[in-house]
């Protein structure tokens, strides 16, 4: 142990030592994820859709990055109505996480899978008839009755029962005896474009399924088809459940989107100067030699690559913050580290922390500028952070747990 962790150890700054805490424990790359800003954000939604409104939002693949567990427990306190989901897997760790939540699976599920979705309680999405009557079948054997939405394609293109025959096969799905139809969405293909026409035409056939059903004195208690970038931008589309994603995390669909709420990003993402190299003008950087130094250069060695969700589209492009300024990444950046110019700033030390999502200073990176610089959009650059980066829950401005590879850790 060396002297200055020995002084920091024996002191009675108990300050200081959960900063060294959490330092060893962010040794490498990190995400802090802020659950009072999630909780806000929340709050955000649930006031601009109103009191009547039932909110289900996605915590599918691990809540965008940002842990679906943690996640989904503060969201259960803030009175989240159902978590949505994209497979089993991702149910069964949100139930035994004990959220304490309806969980709805959004995408198909597979037959095999039937005998574990009833036995754990979780809600399926039917869009098709042959699962819908396997699932009412197990369902009987077991001598349960299956909540289930049905999932309306207006042009997606992609999965749920077309809207020309929705209606129809509502209908028969309602007559399985061991199933209730408790839902039923659509989902749209650019509610975050400019151009609102096709959303609206969607819309407009979706409104047309849902009257088709009242013909026929079919009521179906949750109606849901808003996400973040509709929720925002078309009132119409709110029915009486919405289902946010991006913006409970602090983040929007686009640049066409309004800001009608002042969400704050969820996510800062972090690591550490892990070395510093001389470089002579005229000497390259990283695989491939991409980049060759004009001058006498000191670069700065990061402990992040593609390896941790960092992408390799940064290369030469990219920026980071380290003492509230900014600086270019040189080379190409590699699985574990990425290197940046910092010439000309001999304060920036070896163990420095590095902000590549979030603000130091008075600047600030973004997801979304991450994202236009790698050719992305906003989701893929949260959903890429890997398991090996650990993540570290903040409330109230402190590190309360970190969840990381070797397991769950409360501070």
């Amino acid at each position: 142990m060396s002297t200055v962790t020995s002084q920091i150890l024996y002191s009675a700054d108990i300050e200081a030592v959960t900063k060294l805490k959490n330092n060893l424990k962010n040794g490498r790359a990190w995400v802090e994820i802020d659950l009072d800003r999630l909780k806000e954000n929340f709050r955000k939604v649930k006031e601009w859709v109103g009191p009547d409104k039932r909110i289900l939002v996605a915590v599918k693949a691990d809540a965008y990055g940002h842990s679906s567990v943690a996640v989904s427990k503060a969201l259960a306190v803030e009175g989240v109505s159902v978590l949505g989901v994209a497979s089993l897997e991702e149910a069964i760790e949100i139930k035994r996480g004990g959220a304490g939540v309806p969980v709805l699976i959004l995408s198909p599920s597979s037959f095999i899978e039937i005998p574990e979705i009833v036995t754990e309680g979780f809600t399926s999405t039917v869009s098709n008839i042959e699962y819908a009557r396997r699932l009412s079948g197990v369902a009987e054997a077991m001598d349960r009755k299956m909540k289930v939405h049905i999932e309306v394609d207006t042009g997606m293109g992609r999965t749920g029962v077309n809207y020309s025959g929705a209606a129809d096969f509502i209908q028969q799905v309602c007559e399985l005896d061991s199933i209730q139809v408790e839902g039923i969405f659509t989902h749209f293909a650019s509610a975050e474009a400019s151009d609102k026409t096709f959303a609206l035409e969607q819309l407009k056939r979706f409104t047309q399924v849902l009257e088709d059903l009242r013909s026929r004195s079919v009521e179906i208690p949750m109606v849901h088809a808003a996400n973040s970038a509709s929720l925002l931008d078309l009132r119409e589309s709110h029915f009486n459940m919405v289902r946010p994603g991006l913006v409970i995390y602090g983040m929007y669909p686009s640049k066409w989107v309004k800001r009608q709420i002042d969400v704050r990003p969820v996510m800062t993402f972090k690591a550490r100067v892990a070395h510093l190299n001389s470089i002579r003008r005229g000497e390259t950087v990283s695989y491939g030699r991409t980049y060759t130094a004009p001058k006498d250069s000191t670069v700065a060695v990061v402990s992040v690559g593609y390896g941790d969700g960092y992408s390799r589209a940064l290369s030469n492009k990219g920026e980071v913050l380290i003492r509230g300024k900014r600086f270019n990444i040189v080379g190409v950046v590699c699985m574990d580290l990425t290197m940046v110019d910092v010439t000309g700033h001999p304060e920036i030390r070896v163990g420095d922390e590095v902000v590549l999502i979030g603000s130091s200073g008075e600047e600030e990176i973004s997801a979304d500028e991450l994202a236009r610089l790698s050719g992305t959009i906003t989701y893929d650059v949260t959903c890429s952070v890997g398991p090996r980066v650990p993540r570290v829950f903040i409330k109230q401005g402190k590190a309360v747990r970190v969840k990381s590879l070797v397991g769950v850790e409360e501070l």
